[in-house]
């Protein structure tokens, strides 16, 4: 019962802390954000920040992650006919969460959240592409065909985002297939064959 209750302490401690995170980051910079900041708008104390996080880099991490646990989502039930990356879904997602994601790519922030992603992104396509593709050894080994995929995307999203989202997400979904996925689909039916 007392684990239950640390737990639910826990919880309510972490997600002050994010909360806190996040309407900072709607108002500076990252790098401007001190501990202090945090501390003063979550309402609690050093010591407690410090038995939850190393340092706000931890923080943003964490909500870097609680933000990608909805990209490896769209991943769960995807098979390679609907396409390696759920693109349409990522984008959709983006531009639901557009001033999320503005914050989020202001300053130091932005480079936390694009490497986790792209960690993320990564290990997602390997393991379609592995399954998909069978037990054969392909030409190009999937760990960098995924690496490619992954920053191919990531780094259209990212010009999307700057960019003030000129197209809808079913066009850019249209065109991040059409640049990137033909070479993939030729390694795979080249496996099948």
């Amino acid at each position: 019962m007392k684990q239950d209750k640390q737990d639910r302490r826990s919880q309510r401690t972490r997600h002050m802390v994010t909360s806190a995170m996040l309407e900072l980051l709607f108002e500076r910079h990252y790098d401007t954000i001190t501990i202090q900041n945090i501390l003063d708008r979550a309402g609690i104390g050093r010591s407690t920040f410090y038995t939850h996080y190393f340092d706000k880099e931890d923080v943003l991490t964490g909500i870097a992650e609680q933000m990608l646990e909805t990209f490896s989502e769209q991943f769960s039930h995807r098979n390679v006919e609907q396409g390696i990356i759920p693109a349409l879904e990522l984008f959709q997602h983006v531009q639901q969460n557009y001033q999320y994601f503005q914050a989020m790519m202001r300053g130091n922030a932005g480079e936390v959240l694009w490497e986790a992603a792209q960690a993320t992104l990564s290990t997602s396509i390997e393991q379609t592409l592995t399954t998909y593709g069978g037990k054969t050894s392909p030409s190009i080994p999937w760990d960098v065909t995924s690496q490619y995929l992954a920053g191919s995307f990531l780094h259209l999203m990212k010009w999307w985002l700057k960019a003030v989202m000129p197209y809808s997400p079913a066009q850019m979904e249209r065109i991040f297939q059409q640049l990137a996925l033909p070479g993939v689909w030729g390694t795979i039916e080249h496996l099948n064959n």
